[in-house]
């Protein structure tokens, strides 16, 4: 502990400490993170301890500096690293989404919204709800989602229970995207269960 509080003194002497800020960020979030600028406030001799006070994706980036008994305050300039699907070319609405229809980019941002993440595994489940102009970046509010199960389809329904699982025919009663419950039949038995992929469904109480 104590080679750590030289460390951090002699960083200081050298007028460092937005170094040592920029160090912590970087330990914490690797290269899904790029440093701009550390702005803090207040003079200080000596550091005890860092804390960061940012997650990643978020626009608040602010960084505590403990000295003794004060605490002073870092304000970090930061851009987020984050893959993006671009459109190749112009996406009619209705179009089927598929990964072949976007390039994939990294972009740095200030903050990434949350509709700006999508799997590619999760494509085959949405259409362009709107017109996709080439150049554009994907995201969800674009695009429709389409059912994975319909009424009156025959759906594969699995019931879990420990480490016993048990596979079965049912009949869909409600249409239903993935994540949503719906009522399946099986005979004259009615069950709930949540749809977890096309044609399938996870029996839930």
């Amino acid at each position: 502990m104590w080679l750590l509080s030289l460390f951090l003194l002699a960083s200081l002497c050298f007028g460092k400490v937005e170094k040592l800020v920029e160090e912590e960020v970087y330990k914490r979030f690797g290269d899904l993170v790029k440093v701009n600028k550390v702005k803090i406030t207040g003079k200080i001799e000596k550091v005890d301890k860092i804390e960061l006070d940012m997650e990643y994706s978020k626009s608040r980036m602010v960084a505590y500096i403990y000295s003794g008994d004060e605490r002073h305050q870092a304000l970090i300039d930061a851009l987020w690293k984050v893959k993006v699907f671009v459109a190749k070319e112009d996406i009619e609405k209705g179009t089927p989404i598929n990964p072949e229809l976007f390039r994939v980019e990294e972009r740095f941002m200030k903050s990434i919204p949350s509709d700006l993440r999508l799997n590619p595994e999760e494509f085959e489940n949405f259409v362009a709800s709107t017109r996709i102009v080439k150049g554009t970046m994907l995201r969800r509010s674009l695009l429709r989602e389409l059912p994975a199960v319909r009424a009156g389809e025959v759906v594969e329904a699995i019931f879990k229970s420990g480490t016993i699982e048990i596979s079965f025919q049912a009949i869909a009663v409600d249409t239903g995207t993935v994540g949503k419950v719906i009522r399946i039949k099986r005979d004259e038995n009615m069950l709930r269960g949540k749809v977890i992929s096309r044609g399938k469904v996870e029996v839930v109480p």
